[in-house]
């Protein structure tokens, strides 16, 4: 048995291959961010839909909906893939994983600036230009976080990259170089 994240990698995989070869990719990101914000908002529609214990019947009438409002075979296959083996509360692992795919392959780079105190937008907007033009990214997504215990300058951090220019860091620097 695949563990989940495993799962929802190959999934996500596929769907995007699918997507791709039938330039959906875009049509199929957009609704499968619909799906995922359905299963957001109703918290236990994941496991319901899960359960063994819950009657078939009744799954496939709360499920019927949602598959129908799909637009994409692609997307509404897997839906129906999920609901009869029982892996509908993997939906939202699956579709965080594609938006990974997505983000590459568009070359979209999501990161946290972390900040003593918040940005203004003028400030998130230079910054967020700075990253791109050193990630070679087309877009960064930035978001900021506050985390006053930095004292001030800025950490950015990104799924595989981390920019410490808090005052902080500097001032255990030089803590490290005065006792050596």
């Amino acid at each position: 048995m695949l563990d989940k994240i495993t799962f929802a990698k190959r999934y996500s995989k596929v769907i995007f291959e699918l997507l791709d070869s039938n330039d959906q990719v875009e049509d199929g990101y957009n609704e499968l961010l619909q799906i995922k914000q359905v299963f957001e908002n109703n918290s236990d529609l994941g496991n319901s839909l899960t359960d063994v214990s819950f009657p078939e019947e009744y799954k496939n009438n709360l499920a019927k909906p949602l598959i129908e409002n799909v637009d994409i075979d692609v997307i509404k296959n897997l839906l129906n893939v999920l609901l009869s083996t029982n892996n509908m509360d993997e939906i939202n692992m699956i579709v965080d994983e594609f938006e990974q795919l997505y983000d590459e392959k568009n070359k979209i780079v999501r990161a946290v600036a972390i900040t003593a105190v918040p940005l203004s937008d003028e400030q998130t907007a230079k910054l967020s230009d700075t990253f791109k033009a050193r990630m070679n990214a087309k877009k960064v997504i930035l978001n900021n976080k506050i985390d006053q215990s930095i004292i001030g300058g800025v950490v950015i951090k990104s799924s595989n990259v981390i920019f410490d220019g808090s005052v902080s860091t500097k001032i255990n620097s030089i803590k490290k170089l005065l006792l050596n």
